[in-house]
């Protein structure tokens, strides 16, 4: 029973571990998302109950059995996966090691009896338990957006870390006053200079987060202030068409009545065309995403890129204006700039977009799919990019991503048969 409590203290420190920095992963059945601590748990138990391997093959074990079933439960690649189980088996074992100096300067924990080491066991699980619940509070929504260098630079601290602490407890100890202390001190330096490097390389991802921030902000604000220009644009074009619209009526009059029917048809029909390019094709009764859709579909025509739509009465949509804009212009740029890369010469590939965005019982589907000249690697529901690639797909994918997670939503990525597609389903937001 004792063992089983502390495997599940042990299960519960470790979901919140990983839960803090990585999403865990969606399954079809949901009462699966809630054994993830009892299969934590269920490690622990076997760690318990197998021999115990020797000392530097201690730290191996638990990590071995918390990567697996973390790879489980989470969105998680495996380099990444190992560095925070390695990182977690170094606090573990920070922790366990100053227990264990602290009762040895009034015990000799050599020779100390079972109650002694129970103790100790409980102590460190307790202690470790609070941490992980501290750290899982203060820390899970400044550290799930880590890019690639965050976490190269990440991955120093728990190799410093568990080297530290695995190299200390190789060395050979006495029983004198002077080296229980000179332990103790050790092993306070080593915790002081971990917490030290954590919370400098916290602050580091902290700053650069913020500087993302900022970034996308810039970036909704450029996007409005095209959108601010589309509309003024299209604004003066219609009043310089209405001031001109009784003549235009009375030219077609006269026309007529000079019998020149088949010239005041064409009239109408060039009157007619150009009055469905200023005014725009596109009506969903939302006037931000009127003017975002006619924009970039006069854009990919422009281009000889076909655009076409599935969509319907958008009038209940009050996604605020920069997430809106945010989400439409990012994919539709993204999906013009992977079609005016394919060669002329293929023409196996149709320069073509195809768009759906509907609302149905209070939630927002949007998806949009549209031909690529070579495949796009998509890995955990992520673009993943180069420096020559990234004008396909990678730019401003991160944006939509923070907007749909801003309203709960989902989103998937797919690249197959030469064709990327991105879909999302966003609950209401009233």
């Amino acid at each position: 029973m004792r063992c089983l409590v502390l495997a599940f203290m042990m299960g519960t420190s470790c979901h919140l571990f990983f839960e803090t920095i990585v999403p865990r992963r969606k399954w079809r059945h949901t009462w699966i998302e809630y054994t993830t601590i009892p299969a934590f748990a269920a490690g622990g138990m076997i760690i318990s109950f197998t021999q115990i391997p020797p000392y530097i093959l201690q730290p191996v074990r638990l990590i071995m059995v918390m990567a697996i079933v973390a790879q489980i439960y989470f969105q998680i690649r495996i380099t990444k996966n190992l560095i925070l189980s390695v990182l977690y088996c170094g606090i573990y074992w920070s922790i366990s090691t100053a227990v264990v100096s602290v009762f040895y300067l009034f015990h000799d924990f050599i020779h100390a009896d079972e109650f002694l080491r129970r103790m100790i066991e409980n102590l460190t699980e307790a202690i470790n338990l609070c941490l992980m619940m501290v750290f899982h509070f203060q820390y899970k929504s400044r550290i799930r957006g880590m890019t690639k260098s965050h976490w190269k630079k990440f991955s120093l601290l728990p190799l410093l870390c568990l080297t530290t602490i695995v190299a200390f407890n190789l060395l050979s100890v006495d029983d004198t006053t002077t080296n229980k202390y000179a332990t103790l001190a050790t092993v306070s330096g080593i915790a002081i200079l971990n917490i030290f490097l954590f919370y400098f390389t916290m602050r580091i991802l902290e700053k650069e987060e913020t500087l993302q921030k900022l970034q996308l902000r810039a970036e909704r604000t450029r996007n409005q202030m095209n959108m601010y220009h589309t509309m003024q644009t299209q604004y003066e074009q219609q009043r310089r068409f209405l001031h001109d619209y009784k003549n235009h009526l009375n030219c077609i009059q006269g026309l007529l009545d000079c019998g020149q029917t088949k010239n005041a048809s064409e009239y109408i029909t060039r009157l007619t065309g150009n009055l469905r390019a200023q005014f725009g094709d596109i009506n969903t009764n939302h006037t931000v995403v009127n003017i975002i859709l006619n924009q970039k579909y006069q854009a990919a025509r422009d281009k000889n890129i076909t655009m076409t739509f599935v969509i319907n009465d958008l009038s209940e949509l009050i996604m605020p204006e920069e997430d809106l804009v945010t989400l439409l212009t990012n994919l539709l740029d993204n999906a013009i700039e992977a079609c005016e890369k394919i060669d002329e010469k293929d023409v196996a590939i149709n320069k073509s977009i195809q768009l759906k965005m509907v609302m149905e019982e209070s939630q927002l589907i949007l998806s949009i799919r549209n031909p690529v000249s070579k495949p796009v690697q998509i890995k955990n529901n992520m673009v993943v990019t180069s420096k020559r690639d990234s004008i396909y797909h990678g730019i401003g994918l991160s944006n939509v991503d923070t907007v749909v997670k801003k309203y709960h939503g989902t989103s998937v990525l797919k690249c197959e048969d030469g064709w990327f597609s991105f879909a999302a389903m966003l609950p209401s937001f009233s």
